[in-house]
C-alpha cells in the first residue's frame, strides 16, 4: 500500500475515531454537567494538574520515540514497556502519599480519595503505551478507532447512570476508569505483541535521550495550562473554578478534531519523508492551511453563538462559562497550527529544540499570569489567548527554518483565512435579528449554514488552496 493511500486511510480512520468517541465523550461531559453542576467539575479541575503531569511523565516521551525511529526490535519494545510500569508504579505511590496535602492546599477534604483512585490511570496507561505506539507507528488507524469504541460507550455510560443516582464528582472519575481499563484489555486481547524478559540499558538510554526533553516538555506545558485552575481554585469559589474549566475543556474539544487527526497521521507520515526536506515542506504547508481553513471557522461561529447556545443547553447556572468559552475559541483556534509546528521538531529529531521553546513559552506565560491574575478571572481567561498568539510566533519561527518555510510566510498564508472567518461571523451576527423562530436551535443552525455558505464562495472567489485541493481531487475522482 502506498505512503498516500495509507495516509488518506489514516486520516478517514482517525477523523472516525475524532469525531465518534470524542463526540461522544464531549457529549457526556454535556450530559454530566447538567446532571452535576459547576462545583463537581471544579473538584476535577483542582487536581487535573497532578493528572495531566503524571500521565505525561508515565510515557517519559518514549512511545514518540518508538514511532520516529527507523528501527525497531524486541529489546526496544520490551525495555520500553517495564520502562513505563516501573515510573507509573512510583508515581502512583507518590502521588498516594501527597494526596492529604493537595487536599489541604485546597482546603477540600473530598479531594484525598480522589486524587489517589484517579492515579489508578496512570498503571492503567503504562500498560498499553507500546501496543498503542505500534499501532500509530504502522499508522493501524482503522484498529485503534475500533477499540477506542467499546470503552468510550461503556466508560460513557457508567458515567451518566452514576450521575444520575447521585454519586456526584466520582461519576466523572468512574467514567474514565472504565475508559482507560477497557482500551487495556482489548489492546492485550488483540495485539500480536507481548513483553518478552528483555531489558536493554543501551536501548532505554536511545529511547530516554530522545523522550525525556519531550517528556520535560510536556510536564512544563500542562503545568502551565492547568496552573490556572490552581490559581482560580485558591482564589475564587468552587463554582467559578467549575465553569472556567467546562468551558476550556468545550472549548479545547473542536480543537481537539483537528488536533487528533494532526498528531496521530502527520508524525509517521512526516516520519517517514524526513529525509526528503522540499517534499515535508510541501506536504507541511498543504496541511498547516487546509487546518487553518477549518478551525478559523469553525472557532470563530461558535464563539458567535456560544451565549444562547450554552443557555439553551445547560441552563442559567452555566451562562458565565459562555464568556469563558468565547475567550478560550480564540486561543484553540490556533492550537492545531502550534502542534503541527510541534510534530514538525519531532519529526527531525530535535527535541533539544522542542524543551527550549516550551521553556521560552512558559517565561512568557509567567509574565502574563501574574499581570493577569491582578485584574481576575476574566483577564486571566484572556492571558490564554495572548499566550496562544505569542506561541504560534515562537513555533513557526523555529519550525520554518527547518524547511526553509519561515513565520511571515506562514502567517501570510493563513491571515485570508481569518479575514474570510471574520466577514461570516459579521453576516451570521447580522443575520441573526432576521431569524425569529420560537426554537433556539433553528436560529443558531441557520446561522451557522450562512455563515458557512459566505466563508465557502468566499474562498470560491478567491481560490484558497484548500479550495483548489478539493477541486483537483474531485476531477481525479471524476476521472
Amino acid at each position: 500500500m502506498s505512503l498516500k493511500i495509507k495516509t488518506l486511510k489514516g486520516i478517514i480512520w482517525t477523523l472516525l475515531d475524532t469525531v465518534f468517541v470524542k463526540g461522544l465523550f464531549f457529549a457526556s461531559g454535556i450530559v454530566l454537567a447538567k446532571l452535576l453542576g459547576p462545583e463537581e467539575f471544579g473538584l476535577v479541575g483542582m487536581i487535573s494538574i497532578f493528572i495531566a503531569i503524571g500521565q505525561t511523565i508515565v510515557d517519559s516521551g518514549m512511545s514518540a520515540s518508538l514511532i520516529r525511529s527507523k528501527d525497531i526490535d524486541e529489546k526496544d519494545l520490551a525495555t520500553v514497556f517495564y520502562l513505563n510500569l516501573l515510573i507509573s508504579v512510583l508515581l502512583f505511590l507518590i502521588f498516594f502519599a501527597i494526596a492529604p496535602l493537595i487536599a489541604d492546599f485546597f482546603m477540600q477534604e473530598t479531594l484525598v480519595w480522589l486524587v489517589r483512585v484517579y492515579c489508578i490511570t496512570f498503571l492503567i496507561t503504562a500498560t498499553y503505551s507500546v501496543q498503542l505506539a505500534l499501532l500509530n507507528r504502522e499508522m493501524r488507524f482503522r484498529k485503534i478507532t475500533l477499540l477506542n469504541i467499546p470503552g468510550t460507550i461503556a466508560g460513557v455510560v457508567v458515567g451518566i447512570v452514576m450521575a444520575y443516582h447521585n454519586y456526584g464528582v466520582w461519576s466523572i472519575i468512574g467514567m474514565h476508569l472504565i475508559m482507560q481499563t477497557l482500551l487495556s484489555i482489548l489492546l492485550w486481547s488483540t495485539s500480536s505483541w507481548k513483553p518478552s524478559f528483555l531489558f536493554s540499558q543501551e536501548h532505554m538510554k536511545t529511547h530516554l535521550n530522545f523522550g525525556y526533553k519531550l517528556s520535560i516538555s510536556g510536564i512544563i506545558d500542562v503545568a502551565f495550562k492547568n496552573s490556572y485552575n490552581v490559581i482560580i481554585g485558591k482564589l475564587y469559589p468552587l463554582d467559578i473554578l467549575g465553569k472556567y474549566e467546562r468551558a476550556r475543556k468545550f472549548a479545547e474539544y473542536p480543537g481537539g478534531l483537528l488536533t487528533g487527526i494532526i498528531l496521530k497521521v502527520t508524525y509517521p507520515l512526516l516520519s517517514k519523508i524526513q529525509d526528503e526536506p522540499q517534499k515535508i515542506k510541501k506536504v507541511y504547508q498543504d496541511i498547516l492551511e487546509s487546518t487553518f481553513f477549518l478551525s478559523s471557522f469553525l472557532f470563530i461561529s461558535i464563539a458567535v453563538i456560544a451565549k444562547p447556545l450554552f443557555l439553551f443547553v445547560l441552563g442559567e447556572e452555566w451562562i458565565e462559562a459562555a464568556t469563558f468559552f468565547q475567550i478560550f475559541c480564540f486561543a484553540f483556534m490556533l492550537y492545531p497550527i502550534q502542534v503541527f509546528n510541534l510534530n514538525l521538531l519531532k519529526v527531525f529529531g530535535r527535541s533539544d529544540l522542542f524543551l527550549k521553546l516550551e521553556i521560552i513559552k512558559k517565561c512568557v506565560m509567567v509574565i502574563t499570569i501574574i499581570t493577569a491574575v491582578q485584574f481576575g478571572v476574566f483577564w486571566l481567561a484572556c492571558s490564554v489567548v495572548l499566550n496562544s498568539f505569542i506561541a504560534l510566533f515562537i513555533n513557526t519561527y523555529y519550525s520554518g527554518e527547518l524547511i526553509n518555510y519561515n513565520t511571515r510566510e506562514q502567517l501570510l498564508s493563513l491571515l485570508p483565512f481569518f479575514l474570510f472567518s471574520c466577514i461570516s461571523a459579521f453576516v451570521m451576527v447580522a443575520s441573526g435579528s432576521y431569524i425569529t423562530f420560537e426554537n433556539v436551535i433553528y436560529n443558531l443552525f441557520i446561522q451557522l449554514c450562512i455563515g458557512a455558505l459566505v466563508y465557502l464562495v468566499l474562498n470560491i472567489i478567491f481560490r484558497t488552496a484548500p479550495i483548489k485541493f478539493i477541486y483537483n481531487n474531485l476531477r481525479s475522482f471524476k476521472s
